[in-house]
């Protein structure tokens, strides 16, 4: 049953990853207003892409590398540990600030997480509410279509693959295989020939399959509000793209008849929207004013937007080349073994981050991942596996961490290689030495926050918040059930050895 527990998380990547690529093609559909619409239309298939391959190639030049994503593993982009069941430190890695925090806080770590598989019953129910959803679209479609199709009870061949029907009141193409092509019995002959040609078009560029597969993509991410405005989004510029193929074919003296004639059709039309297999001319006020607003591209344009086109394609295909060094070599991470009294150094702990929701700190017994609102140690790191545990001499470690606390290197002095731990994924990797560029800075002396007397119980540095409170460590006895952190007025104790790593 392994799988059943990965399915939806691996769905839910897909969808995040597509869901950013439909914001950006939309967007990319305002300086492609007046290009060709095949254009617009074109770009939707890099959405599809994202929303149905799971893995891609790595790219600097990549969208997704100027977002705050994951870096790529295997050429997947995983905002969520597909393994998230049976992963001890489940994080949800979002391009959303704050928002990770707040769902890392509310699910299951540690041994609770391995020893009772929380999150088996809550992951199992959301993924049968994904599947009635999904059951419930191919239903409704499967009724539209059997509607559709009584509705063409005594349909007559018109000519080749062409129906006329009395009760539909738009044409449309219904089929894969062998397409058919339906119009009212009720449009004049005089207007055959435009709604004709644009419904060859469609079948001609397979439309009708591409629909198919753009409903089936909808029907799998139909919990995806972007999914739903890419579907509408590409329907529209099908359609317009198509009318402006008639009119290129037909000639520009066309458009008000063509005009009128899809003006007739929409009259009082239904909409046979749930059925995949067949489809309407929607939109039909913007395809009018798009017709009458047509006019002959001049070819600089056409080729800019084909250079446009293409390069935002490949840029949102790939992935960002991340900041995963290709020749990390990952490193098992273990947990240090510690003692109720158990001496601090002679330095005192070191304070390295300190931010409203979590408190980081080394010393030579290790280095620890507080978190304020659990209050308690939710990461921890064994240095001395790693050489990492010196705080004094030619071998000590230097110590940086990002500005958002996600990520800490770890330096030895001695050494050309580095450690880099990944606080949210609880991975460990040795790489080659290089300083970060932005590392969390916003210390002050503990000397000029506390008097002489109480300094020498502190940790050295202190962190300084907007609201004027100071956080630092402070010992009142020099072992580790005597450390605390301290913000404001708020106490802390760091290790309580009867709830720690509980």
């Amino acid at each position: 049953m392994m799988w059943w527990y990965r399915l939806l998380p691996a769905i839910l990547n897909m969808s995040l990853a597509g869901g950013i690529a439909v914001v950006f093609v939309i967007l990319a559909r305002i300086p492609l207003r007046k290009s060709p619409k095949i254009f617009s239309y074109a770009l939707w298939a890099v959405v599809l892409f994202r929303l149905v391959c799971p893995v891609s190639f790595s790219s600097v030049f990549s969208v997704m590398g100027l977002l705050r994503v994951p870096a790529p593993e295997n050429g997947r982009i995983l905002f969520i540990p597909v393994d998230i069941v049976h992963t001890e430190y489940p994080q949800a890695d979002l391009p959303l600030h704050g928002i990770n925090e707040a769902i890392d806080t509310s699910l299951p770590q540690g041994a609770e997480q391995l020893a009772a598989d929380p999150l088996e019953a809550p992951v199992t129910i959301a993924t049968m509410i994904w599947f009635a959803g999904m059951a419930m679209m191919l239903a409704y479609s499967v009724a539209s279509l059997l509607k559709l199709r009584r509705a063409l009870t005594g349909a007559v061949r018109f000519r080749d693959n062409i129906f006329l029907a009395d009760h539909i009141p738009t044409p449309f193409v219904l089929g894969v295989l062998r397409p058919r092509i339906y119009i009212p019995s009720s449009l004049p002959e005089k207007e055959h020939d435009c709604v004709i040609l644009h419904e060859q078009i469609h079948i001609r560029r397979l439309d009708h399959i591409v629909k198919i597969v753009a409903f089936a993509v909808l029907t799998m991410h139909w919990f995806n509000p972007l999914v739903w405005a890419a579907f509408i989004l590409c329907m529209k510029d099908m359609e317009m793209s198509c009318d402006e193929r008639v009119l290129r074919e037909m000639g520009e003296d066309v458009r008000v008849r063509y005009s009128e004639s899809l003006l007739s059709l929409s009259a009082g039309r239904r909409i046979f929207g749930g059925s995949p297999l067949a489809f309407g001319e929607g939109s039909i006020k913007e395809r009018i004013r798009n017709m009458l607003d047509f006019k002959k591209t001049a070819a600089w344009i056409v080729a800019v937007s084909i250079v446009f086109v293409a390069a935002l394609s490949l840029a949102l295909a790939a992935n960002g080349a991340g900041e995963k060094n290709d020749d990390a070599v990952p490193v098992r991470l273990s947990v240090p073994e510690l003692l109720p009294g158990q001496q601090l150094g002679t330095d005192m702990t070191q304070l390295d981050y300190a931010s409203d929701d979590i408190v980081i700190f080394h010393d030579y017994y290790g280095m620890f991942v507080y978190d304020l609102e659990q209050q308690k140690i939710v990461r921890s790191l064994d240095l001395g596996p790693i050489g990492c545990n010196f705080t004094q001499g030619d071998n000590h470690c230097i110590v940086s961490v990002s500005r958002d606390g996600s990520t800490v290197r770890l330096h030895p002095m001695s050494s050309e290689s580095m450690y880099v731990w990944s606080v949210r994924k609880n991975t460990l990797a040795k790489t080659a030495y290089e300083p970060m560029e932005e590392s969390f800075s916003d210390f002050v002396d503990t000397t000029g926050v506390k008097d002489h007397n109480e300094a020498g119980k502190c940790s050295r540095a202190a962190v300084k918040f907007d609201n004027g409170d100071y956080g630092y460590l402070y010992t009142t006895g020099w072992t580790l059930d005597t450390l605390y952190y301290i913000r404001g007025d708020r106490i802390y104790k760091l290790f309580d050895f009867e709830e720690l790593y509980d």
